[in-house]
């Protein structure tokens, strides 16, 4: 009965705010110790890790890759820069009147952030056979 009981705790979903322990052997170690070489230290780079495999995960079951629950092989990949933003980026929702900016909404580019800080002015429409006023 201990056993199970200990197997089963050891797949339960993880709960946020808990400390778990993880026994690390030499491999574990030694990636760890590279990821560490990016000055993270050992919590930042186990969420790294972490983080970067669940989305490798998700990608592949959402595009129905893998079944849910099934954990996909990764073959390929493409280095690229880092974005200027820490998390999932989000976009400015956009209609006939242009984006608009949410409390939600970050920046991905300096652009971006110019856009943000200055008053867009809607455009001006010009009717048909007028020259444009010039100011």
């Amino acid at each position: 009965p201990m056993a199970t009981e200990q197997r089963t705790q050891r797949r339960a979903r993880p709960i946020a705010g808990t400390r778990p322990t993880v026994r690390l052997d030499e491999q574990f170690a030694r990636d760890l110790a590279v990821l560490m070489q990016t000055g993270d230290d050992l919590t930042a780079a186990m969420r790294t890790a972490v983080g970067i495999v669940a989305n490798m995960y998700r990608t592949a079951w959402h595009y129905e890759i893998v079944p849910v629950g099934t954990a996909p092989t990764l073959g390929p990949y493409k280095f690229v820069e880092k974005p200027p933003f820490v998390g999932p980026p989000s976009l400015p929702t956009v209609d006939h009147n242009g984006p608009t900016w949410t409390l939600s909404s970050r920046q991905t580019s300096a652009d971006d952030a110019r856009r943000q800080q200055q008053p867009t002015q809607p455009p001006q429409r010009q009717q048909a056979g007028r020259q444009p006023v010039r100011r």
